[in-house]
């Protein structure tokens, strides 16, 4: 890319870019912030600065894509984009946090690139990327158009699900629909074994979230596969999408999903708390099985505040992570410790999930609400008060010429009846509109409408929540694929609502039923006519309590001991009759 020139030399190429997608927003919204720690590595200090396009002595290219006339000059791209602070100087071993913001002015796809040179270094041509959308149209926005999916042990019975995420940019919600045209065109290649499915094609993404497409991926050979899947958005058009698959003989190592940064390694300025870990990685855990992990949550701050987790940020999320405590309170300076929980399931699956904890200041949560007190008792009293700043006029002209007075068409009489109320009000053609029961004059003095004006409160606005992402990232294999080691998972059978076996109910017949009497009569007397039973239960009174029975209750503890002792006599006596 070409950054500068000079008049009598050739112009430079910078090779060095980088991308910094602003996302997409409603237009006129809040500007989209982005917060980038820069931090010097080296042993000298080293000065920076990012330089604009107008700086660089550069013709502007194309820097937005949309039907707005651009020549117009109505907007420069650089009022869009900003960058805090644009030159600098860090010291070895420093940090130096940086703050970008699009501003959603200009209508369209925004693009502008920035040039960021280090005093006697290297060069960094940042790309500069953002979107913003007129209310109600339609913006879908994919992570990527080539979605390499994981590789997968060809011939597997339970196959994982894999997850394709499909953001939604605007104020509306959005429906969509995968065409499983060519996912079974892809089948009928394959003698009609699904290679690729979609367990739910349709689905509906809610304005500024992300949905989950789940995909399943069960190759036959060992080999790379590549189909093109459509997916239509509803009201507005198809976007193609290619998935690559790879089909293994022999299940690789289990690779690291999180790529980030575990901890942040900043505070910004205006940090109310920060994790311990801002990305949990469970690793390969079992179907039907609980993961757990822990985190702490530190209140950076010399405010108490209050702390929310959110995790519906997307349906899957809600499903399968739990978070205990849910909310809570944190002292200045205190912590909190967070367990993190992924939920058994019956499916083999590959998540990668965000969930969002929502900080609030408490100190600044009060001054809301009085501000909110005091905004809602000065409407209430300018719906009953009302203040004149018009002189007293000795005028009859002037008399006659208010606004009590428009009816009237003689002269006010002192000696005369007052009219009625309603009659001193003008037509409603001619009556200028006001809000109920408030009583303002048409005319007055400019010091006495900018004392009236000063009175008048703004409706107060909320405080900014301080938001802390957490990656959580999990692998969940089928459980017959663990074989040693299976005892250290936690399988809550009982709290799983598909059963891990499925098997066929029907009436047993006649025959069938002989047999299995024949088999358990045959057990049921080896076991009685066995020696070493017949002394475990002659021996059974003489052992000692066991320890966990001397921690139940004592009513719990008697009965009991009762059903043991009786039981224990139906056993001897049967013992007795053999």
């Amino acid at each position: 890319m070409e950054t500068r020139h000079k008049s009598k030399t050739t112009p430079i190429k910078t090779k060095a870019l980088a991308a910094v997608d602003f996302g997409s927003n409603t237009l006129h919204s809040t500007p989209t912030k982005l917060q980038v720690v820069l931090e010097n590595t080296g042993d000298v200090p080293a000065s920076f600065k990012f330089l604009f396009p107008d700086d660089l002595s550069l013709e502007m290219v194309t820097w937005a894509e949309s039907e707005v006339d651009l020549e117009s000059g109505l907007l420069d791209p650089c009022e869009c984009f900003s960058i805090e602070p644009r030159s600098g100087t860090i010291q070895p071993g420093r940090q130096m946090p940086l703050i970008f913001t699009y501003s959603h002015e200009a209508e369209g796809v925004n693009k502008l690139s920035v040039l960021m040179k280090i005093k006697q270094g290297r060069e960094l041509v940042l790309q500069m990327s953002g979107v913003s959308l007129p209310r109600g149209k339609l913006y879908p926005q994919f992570a990527h158009f080539n979605h390499t999916l994981n590789p997968t042990v060809i011939g597997s019975a339970n196959a994982p699900i894999q997850y394709y995420e499909l953001y939604n940019g605007n104020d509306s919600a959005m429906s969509y629909e995968v065409l499983t045209e060519t996912l079974d065109e892809l089948t009928r290649e394959n003698y009609m074994c699904e290679i690729l499915s979609c367990p739910m094609p349709m689905g509906r993404v809610q304005p500024h979230s992300v949905e989950h497409i789940p995909f399943v991926f069960a190759p036959l050979e060992a080999k790379t596969y590549a189909v093109e899947v459509k997916i239509l958005i509803i009201g507005d058009k198809q976007y193609s999408i290619t998935f690559f698959g790879e089909g293994v003989v022999e299940p690789t190592q289990a690779e690291t999903l999180c790529d980030i940064p575990t901890k942040q390694p900043l505070l910004l300025s205006n940090q109310l708390a920060i994790l311990s870990q801002e990305a949990v990685e469970f690793g390969v855990i079992p179907t039907f099985s609980l993961g757990h992990k822990i985190i702490f949550l530190n209140n950076t701050s010399d405010e108490t505040v209050t702390f929310r987790w959110n995790t519906n940020t997307t349906p899957i999320s809600g499903d399968m992570i739990d978070i205990s405590p849910q909310a809570g309170t944190l002292s200045p300076k205190g912590s909190c410790l967070v367990r993190i929980s992924v939920k058994p399931s019956a499916a083999p699956a590959i998540l990668d999930l965000d969930v969002v904890c929502e900080i609030t200041d408490n100190a600044k949560e009060e001054e809301f609400r009085k501000a909110v007190a005091q905004y809602k008792h000065h409407l209430e009293e300018s719906q009953v008060n009302f203040i004149i700043t018009e002189k007293k006029s000795t005028n009859s002209l002037d008399l006659r010429n208010t606004m009590d007075n428009w009816v009237a068409s003689k002269s006010l009489n002192k000696y005369h009846t007052l009219p009625p109320i309603q009659a001193l009000a003008p037509p409603p053609l001619s009556r200028p509109e006001q809000s109920p029961r408030t009583y303002t004059c048409s005319r007055g003095t400019k010091r006495g409408r900018k004392k009236e004006d000063s009175k008048v409160l703004s409706k107060p606005s909320p405080p900014e929540l301080f938001t802390l992402h957490l990656r959580v990232t999990a692998q969940i294999k089928d459980v017959e694929d663990f074989t040693d080691g299976i005892s250290t998972y936690n399988m809550p059978f009982s709290a799983i609502d598909v059963p891990m076996f499925n098997p066929s109910v029907r009436n047993t017949l006649k025959p069938e039923m002989m047999v299995i009497e024949g088999v358990m009569g045959n057990v049921i007397k080896s076991l009685l006519e066995d020696a070493d039973i017949q002394d475990a239960f002659r021996n059974l009174k003489n052992e000692p309590i066991p320890y966990f029975a001397q921690l139940a209750q004592v009513e719990a503890l008697a009965e009991t001991s009762a059903l043991a002792s009786i039981s224990l006599e139906v056993w001897l006596a049967l013992v007795d009759i053999v």
